[in-house]
């Protein structure tokens, strides 16, 4: 049994329950269990202004929580507005034993999920060992919260070579995990995982695990063998269709990434789920049926305000978007029709964040009215700070506005910051919809043919220095940006073959070769093409591809 360590300081526990006597039961039942700082919370707008001045160590909540966003959805927001750090704890109590609920509240990765009814005893056995592991954990977690994954995942790593107890070795190695995945070391998070499943296949938080490395890793078609396993498991089900539908957006294969949606009924899809689906029918040319799914959703959640909020401003950015694809003298109803929607959404501006992303949003609807002067009013004291500090969908109209007003330096400024961001985010629907509207942007303002040469030359760098597996990353970004080049699939060749991978995302090793073949290339390419090709035929067995998609396709249908 793990030892149970006395705590030297008063931790700082926060509750938020939006039932009174719930409230007051937890906190008493927390008190008999040691001397803590509590504060208790209705909601979680509560929490958010309690956050702005309190550190809590341990944040306990609710799922439910009345006429608001659930306590899933408030934990997503304030841990991307940076209020909730890396080292809190967080403890979900939920009294919904349906599979969507506990699929949501175990995609965030909580320290702690209790089902209501529990007992003290629940109650007392699971917080003291939280504690136990965190003051296990504590210089850990101080390096966490001063951004040096780095130090930390040495500390972890020093601590899992010693001697500790079976529970709290679990909590340090999926801690690991995360790490691993956060530092981009994706290889080394494959091979934990599956050493994790090796032993025990039923540890759910290492088969999620094992799907985010191997999607950010490129390993697209590993997630969809992995992911198929899952479909019939009620509890994970859910979450399975959201991850293949990434998958099949990220290859392109919209129609077949709205029919695994399709399984998920229009009622439980969640917010990002929703936003997958818009984007899938977006890409088809359908954008009366992404109208109808953003209002219907808008709609169904007009007593929850903060969740009304958030399907308004995606149903006018869409609108937005229309009007940049419309011809000029088509834009002026697709334009009132945002601005009314942006208005409508952010009557009560809670913050910074949300400023921001409302005064962009009717900037870059003025510049796409042609009226630049009141753009320029809007944004008059809007700072480079302020967008790098915001959303990506927010830093991407910035970077449209400021293109827009002339201002190429702040601009730029910005486009430089972007792909960082992308790059650290970890769940996969942001990192889809973030890249997908990326791409788009640098096409629409020509600054892909720019970007495709950096990306390229920085690729080029990498591989010269042996890192292949941050090389082909980059050339493979090179390629999307402008696959006209055909140096730039050549480069994505030679490290497919280098490491002897048949596919990267939606790359397939063979088809890169045959799509070659009728290209025009340089002498020395030529001679390297001839070398790739000769490495291919002698290990063919390593290129080969099963017949997956196909298969795929009739599965869903």
């Amino acid at each position: 049994m793990d030892e149970i360590i006395m705590i030297k300081y008063k931790v700082k526990i926060a509750i938020v329950e939006d039932n009174a006597t719930a409230r007051l039961n937890l906190r008493s039942h927390l008190m008999s269990l040691g001397e803590f700082d509590i504060a208790s919370y209705s909601n979680g707008k509560e929490l958010r202004n309690g956050l702005r001045t309190i550190d809590f160590d341990l944040v306990v909540i609710d799922f439910h929580l009345g006429q608001s966003k659930n306590g899933v959805e408030w934990v997503q927001y304030l841990t991307e507005a940076k209020l909730i750090k890396p080292s809190t704890g967080i403890v979900f109590l939920t009294s919904d034993r349906v599979p969507q609920t506990i699929s949501q509240i175990l995609d965030v990765h909580p320290d702690i999920l209790i089902i209501k009814p529990y007992t003290i005893k629940t109650l007392h056995t699971s917080i003291a060992h939280y504690l136990t592991v965190r003051e296990k954990m504590k210089p850990a977690l101080e390096y966490l919260d001063n951004d040096q994954s780095t130090m930390a995942l040495k500390y972890i790593d020093n601590a899992l070579k010693g001697s500790i107890g079976k529970r709290i070795r679990a909590e340090f190695t999926k801690l690991k995990g995360r790490l691993l995945i956060n530092e981009q070391r994706y290889s080394e998070a494959v091979e934990l995982y599956r050493g994790i499943l090796d032993r025990s296949s039923n540890v759910l938080w290492a088969h999620w695990g094992l799907i985010k490395s191997e999607f950010l890793s490129g390993q697209w078609r590993h997630c969809q063998n992995m992911l198929d396993g899952l479909l019939g498991e009620q509890l994970t089900k859910d979450k399975a269709y959201e991850w293949m539908a990434c998958v099949e957006i990220g290859k392109g294969n919209y129609s077949l990434a709205e029919k695994i949606l399709d399984n998920i009924k229009e009622n439980d899809l969640t917010i990002p789920a929703t936003k997958l689906k818009v984007l899938a029918y977006k890409m088809q040319g359908r954008s009366d049926d992404a109208i109808r799914l953003l209002e219907k959703k808008r709609q169904s959640n007009f007593t929850v305000k903060e969740r009304f909020d958030e399907y308004t401003i995606e149903l006018a950015r869409y609108h937005l978007q229309l009007a940049e694809n419309s011809a000029v003298n088509d834009r002026a109803p697709k334009l009132h029709a945002a601005k009314c929607l942006i208005g409508n959404a952010n009557r009560s501006i809670l913050d910074n964040q949300t400023q921001h992303q409302r005064d962009f949003m009717l900037a870059l609807a003025s510049i796409l009215e042609g009226d630049q002067q009141k753009a320029e009013r809007i944004i008059l004291d809007k700072t480079v700070g302020d967008a790098k500090n915001a959303k990506l969908a927010t830093m991407v109209d910035a970077i449209k506005v400021w293109f827009g007003l002339g201002k190429e330096d702040k601009a730029r400024e910005i486009w430089n910051e972007v792909d960082k961001k992308l790059s650290a985010k970890d769940n996969q629907i942001d990192f889809i919809l973030a890249g997908s509207l990326i791409l788009e942007t640098e096409k629409s303002l020509g600054l892909s043919e720019e970007k495709a040469k950096r990306v390229n030359d920085e690729g080029m760098a990498f591989y010269l220095g042996n890192r292949l597996n941050d090389a082909i990353e980059l050339f493979y970004k090179a390629r999307q940006l402008n696959p006209g080049v055909p140096a730039f699939t050549l480069n994505l060749l030679q490290c497919l073959s280098d490491i002897k991978k048949a596919e990267y995302k939606d790359q397939k090793t063979i088809e890169l070769v045959e799509e070659l073949k009728d290209k025009s290339l340089s002498e020395s390419n030529k001679k390297r093409f001839t070398l790739i090709q000769k490495k291919i035929n002698d290990f063919p067995e390593a290129y080969r591809m099963p017949e997956y998609d196909e298969q795929l396709s009739e599965d869903v249908a």
